[in-house]
């Protein structure tokens, strides 16, 4: 009898959660690291019984289905043609990673990586069965990584509620989009490698950074509301689209970036993508022991650039090989000739069950955001040798905090990475300011990713959250900056005072007549 009921009460339980199971559609760039950190929350999803549709380039399928069989795939374009925008991914980085680029470069790299953005919006927005196909489907929430993606404009083009996740956007769209206050006085402008305590000359920086990203951000919008005219029509716009956003969950917190304003439909999810730590291979658990109390040294500069120039590799091999700590570095590439006897090289390392490891020491790294915040996670001390992009804000923000170094990897000697990591090791200051991020990271009261699962789901069960939304995207220019009550204050004070001018030239006209008067009968 109780075997019976207990039975009856599993089955009601997973009939209900099959009820209540959500169809949600997945809308954003399907490789790089802005796809894994929308991957995992949408496997997460899937876990949770709701059914995830990604839509994805069709020459993609076969890869995506072997590592995301949870999901389900709605296709577009040529399956023989890679999108554009993959191929920039692989090339742009490595072009910006070891090499000096002239404004000239640096534009046709932007360029470049724009082009592959608009490209691939087009074939998606343009595939008249896919967006038929979607509008009959019935979804019920978009989710999107905004900034590589139309998958605002296609929520928009669907009339469905909108989940965007995101580490920031450069161009400041976000900022547009949600109407939230940006005082740049102390808020730091991506890739400005500035904190919120700024110099006079560094607040000017700021603002001109600010000014200039934003006037990109203009291009991008005006490129893509073009994409989005020719094929769905003029009535959708990436600004209008993002501003019907319900829910922003971004990927930082303050212990990340600094203090600044956030509106109630803004949610952090920092350390969503940490997994339960997993034990190391038989192999590398041995290697890992075999340190003894110098411990382990983790080296890793991403799997965006696969190889480094032989000198810099070579330089980073002599500096490892003096170490009395052994050194596991992920590296593809033929070994360098100074690769020491202490360092094991892997074309590919768990990079976060390593980190978690008590004999890790130490962490050099590109400082891509997932790893920096792994290492926040864990408490490990961070050498940052950033190479492209937001890595440079990252270590930026991590030297502020007090748990790392920045070294420049063009310009770098073999003696200056030993020095340094030596002292990282050595001083138990890195390591205190390492473990109090860490304390402070994992004391909350829900997991990230349970928080980020919760909100989208709320958006899904209430059918969006516009209650939550800024009015403040609503207001014209003149509205939001109260110019409009500006100049009305100053026409009453102007008429005021020229009321007051003319009543006072007109008394002293009369005092005088007066006087004029009495001159004349004395």
């Amino acid at each position: 009898m109780s075997t019976g009921f207990h039975l009856f009460l599993a089955v009601a339980a997973i009939l209900s959660q099959r009820a209540q199971a959500a169809n949600i559609l997945v809308a954003t760039m399907t490789f790089g690291s802005p796809w894994m950190d929308v991957a995992k929350i949408a496997e997460a999803l899937a876990s949770r019984g709701h059914v995830v549709t990604v839509v994805a380039p069709a020459s993609e399928k076969s890869d995506l289905m072997r590592k995301f069989p949870s999901l389900r795939y709605e296709l577009y374009g040529d399956p023989e043609k890679p999108p554009m925008m993959k191929n920039n991914m692989k090339t742009v980085p490595q072009a910006f990673a070891f090499s000096s680029l002239t404004w000239l470069e640096f534009l046709a790299m932007g360029n470049k990586m724009t082009s592959g953005l608009f490209e691939n919006c087009e074939g998606m927005l343009s595939d008249s069965r896919l967006m038929t196909t979607l509008k009959n489907s019935h979804y019920d929430v978009v989710l999107t990584y905004p900034g590589t993606s139309c998958g605002s404009i296609v929520a928009q083009y669907l009339d469905l509620p909108l989940v965007c996740t995101q580490r920031s956007n450069p161009t400041g769209l976000d900022i547009r989009a949600s109407g939230v206050p940006n005082p740049v006085s102390y808020i730091p402008t991506v890739m400005s490698g500035l904190t919120d305590q700024m110099t006079f000359l560094q607040r000017v920086k700021n603002t001109l950074m600010y000014f200039g990203l934003s006037t990109a951000g203009h291009v991008v919008e005006r490129g893509m509301d073009d994409v989005a005219r020719r094929t769905i029509g003029s009535n959708y716009t990436l600004l209008a689209a993002l501003a019907r956003t319900d829910v922003w969950l971004f990927q930082s917190d303050v212990m990340f970036d600094f203090p600044r304003p956030i509106m109630p439909n803004m949610v952090n999810i920092a350390g969503h993508m940490a997994d339960k730590v997993k034990p190391l291979s038989e192999e590398l658990e041995k290697f890992m022991q075999s340190s003894g109390d110098a411990g382990v040294v983790i080296v890793t500069f991403g799997s965006m650039v696969a190889t480094m120039p032989a000198e810099r590799a070579d330089m980073l091999a002599a500096a490892f090989a003096r170490l009395p700590q052994k050194v596991v570095w992920r590296y593809a590439g033929t070994p360098p000739p100074s690769l020491g006897s202490n360092t094991k090289t892997m074309k590919w390392l768990p990079q976060s069950d390593l980190l978690a490891h008590p004999k890790t020491k130490a962490f050099v790294s590109h400082c891509g955001y997932n790893g920096v915040s792994e290492a926040m996670y864990h408490g490990v001390p961070l050498i940052g040798m950033p190479l492209f992009g937001d890595q440079y804000d990252n270590i930026d923000r991590m030297v502020a905090r007090g748990m790392s170094v920045k070294l420049d990897i063009h310009s770098v000697t073999s003696e200056k990475v030993y020095q340094t990591i030596t002292t990282v090791i050595s001083d138990p200051r890195y390591k205190e300011k390492a473990k109090f991020i860490s304390t402070i990271r994992q004391d909350q009261p829900q997991p990230p990713m349970e928080r980020a699962i919760w909100w989208i789901e709320h958006v899904i069960k209430h059918g969006g959250l516009p209650h939550l939304r800024s009015r403040a995207t609503e207001l014209p220019f003149y509205q939001y900056y109260l110019l409009d009550v500006i100049a009305l204050i100053v026409a009453v004070m102007t008429t005021v005072l020229l009321l007051c001018w003319k009543c006072c030239s007109f008394a002293c006209g009369l005092c005088k007549r007066g006087r004029t008067a009495k001159q004349k009968t004395h």
